[in-house]
């Protein structure tokens, strides 16, 4: 009795750390419905000119970014170390690739609302400024600066 209450334990403690580290390796847009902005990088490489441009916009903007629940992720074909943040890369990729119908060559950016859809894509270098004045046109996100008192 006691060796199967050993395995079942045993089973379900293995058992749940499988499912977490699966869900921790795949990405779902819906685990932020409603939660978080997503803002998706799509690009070749770390070396292309948009890329590293984007890059540098998005860490000038960082209290921007959080304070309109931004979540950024990088989806790359080809990684490097020095990029920090939340990367998708490899195989893992395909699904978004095809999901957003991407070519995996080439460089986008989109932003997806808290209601999971689509509000913004581009093939260029996205602005701090222009990625802001979206998002707050947005009426959730008008909602949210009404309620903290920043709506003028």
């Amino acid at each position: 009795m006691k060796f199967l209450f050993t395995t079942a334990f045993l089973s379900a403690v293995l058992l749940s750390s499988i499912s977490v580290s699966v869900n921790a390796q795949g990405f779902n847009l819906n685990d932020h419905k409603w939660k978080d902005r997503v803002l998706l990088i799509f690009s070749p490489n770390t070396y292309t000119h948009h890329y590293r441009d984007q890059v540098r916009e998005l860490k000038s903007a960082k209290n921007g970014i959080q304070e309109r629940d931004l979540k950024v992720y990088h989806i790359l074909q080809e990684s490097s170390a020095s990029v920090k943040g939340e990367i998708i890369e490899g195989e893992e990729t395909d699904p978004l690739l095809s999901e957003f119908d991407v070519s995996p060559s080439e460089y986008t950016v989109i932003l997806i609302g808290k209601d999971g859809t689509e509000k913004l894509r581009t093939n260029e270098t996205l602005s701090a400024r222009r990625l802001f004045k979206e998002i707050d046109a947005m009426p959730m996100r008008k909602l949210e600066m009404k309620e903290k008192g920043e709506e003028n």
